[in-house]
């Protein structure tokens, strides 16, 4: 039996940041779960590299995109590495194996029919790297994820025909009403399916950095598609000379947080459906860290460096803490004097205390040897 499990790739337009390793640390609880059940794991993470918040940040710092990238993606990969994480593969989405997947992957797309060009105007969240409808912001007209204001952009795009899904989509739902987890955010993901779907952007004239389009290299292919198609391309080179789709997809289980839902749960199926691919096993949705009230966010700058807590702590302590202190699925408040409280009341004093106990009963009892379980 054979289990894929992912994290979403994460954006290297700064620094990570603890949300990062709640994510990975979630996949990777999972990914040895599995193994230890005797089942063939893959289990991928990685960092997503293209789109206008990556130019952005790198302009601002005098740096190329390439350049802030090739800086900031090995954080992401020591974060992985630091945080314990049993990954089998780390995938940049400026390897050129899967820019070329991409261009494959839309391809197939323009021959299924489902691609037109067309000229749109919408409000831009260059922090979301997506549109947003007026009726959707919050009051004060910012962005209810990142809160700043979106800005009204206009161009001509190539657009993916969403509206035809619709009715494929809704099926999908109702035939497989565990897809999604947990049961909140398959409603919430239905609700999007069930008010109408309208065809999407799937292309930008107005940046460069980025997957070209093959057919049209005016135009790079927007970040969001990009990203999304990771998850099969690095099935194609993550093991020089094998290909592993066969082995690990559809078998595929996507860990996320509940901000990118719509991408993963209503767009992502319609590309694949429309590329021929079937879709994959599930999909768990976990809510949002909470310091000061607010959604832990590098837009907003309330970030806890999961680097100083590991320093200071050390890899497991934060492993339990995360997993202990947040019901997955669910919103959680986290901070340091929590994390405190975690690794003096339950690590030390009662955890701690049960093993000193156990190894001096061993020691006087069982001449230091643990007996056999039996």
């Amino acid at each position: 039996m054979t289990f894929y499990v992912t994290t979403p790739i994460y954006y290297v337009n700064a620094e990570p940041h603890l949300g990062h390793a709640y994510t990975t640390i979630a996949a990777d609880v999972l990914a040895r779960y599995h193994r230890q059940c005797g089942e063939d794991v893959f289990f991928l993470t990685g960092t997503d590299e293209h789109g206008s918040k990556i130019a952005q940040a790198a302009a601002a710092r005098g740096l190329t995109p390439r350049e802030l990238v090739d800086e900031m993606a090995p954080r992401f990969r020591e974060l992985a590495a630091r945080v314990g994480a049993s990954n089998d593969f780390f995938i940049r989405t400026t390897d050129s194996q899967h820019e070329a997947f991409v261009q494959r992957f839309v391809e197939r797309l323009r021959a299924a029919g489902d691609i037109e060009k067309r000229t749109y105007g919408g409000l831009y969240c260059t922090a979301c790297e997506g549109f947003w409808y007026e009726r959707d912001l919050a009051p004060d007209g910012t962005c209810p994820d990142h809160g700043i204001k979106p800005v009204w952009v206009e161009e001509e795009n190539y657009f993916f025909l969403l509206s035809r899904y619709q009715d494929r989509l809704a099926r999908w739902y109702h035939e497989h009403p565990d897809w999604i987890r947990p049961r909140a955010r398959y409603n919430e993901a239905l609700s999007f399916i069930e008010q109408g779907l309208e065809d999407i952007s799937i292309s930008r004239s107005s940046i460069t950095w980025g997957v070209p389009v093959p057919w049209d290299p005016d135009q790079v292919i927007y970040v969001w598609v990009d990203a999304l198609i990771n998850y099969l391309s690095a099935l194609t080179y993550a093991r020089p000379g094998e290909d592993l789709t066969a082995r690990y997809w559809p078998a595929a289980y996507h860990l996320l947080a509940k901000d990118i839902l719509k991408f993963h749960a209503v767009i992502w199926p319609a590309l694949l459906m429309s590329a021929g691919y079937p879709l994959p096993t599930g999909e768990t949705i976990h809510g949002y860290l909470l310091m000061g009230g607010e959604k832990m966010s590098k837009t907003r700058g309330n970030v806890l460096d999961p680097f100083a807590v590991m320093d200071r702590y050390g890899i497991d302590p934060l492993r339990y803490y995360l997993m202990r202190e947040v019901a997955f699925g669910q919103d959680g408040v986290i901070s340091l004097e929590g994390f405190e409280q975690r690794y003096t009341n339950e690590l030390a004093n009662e955890l701690g205390n049960l093993v000193s106990r156990t190894v001096s009963m061993v020691a006087k009892y069982r001449d230091g040897r643990i007996p056999q379980a039996r």
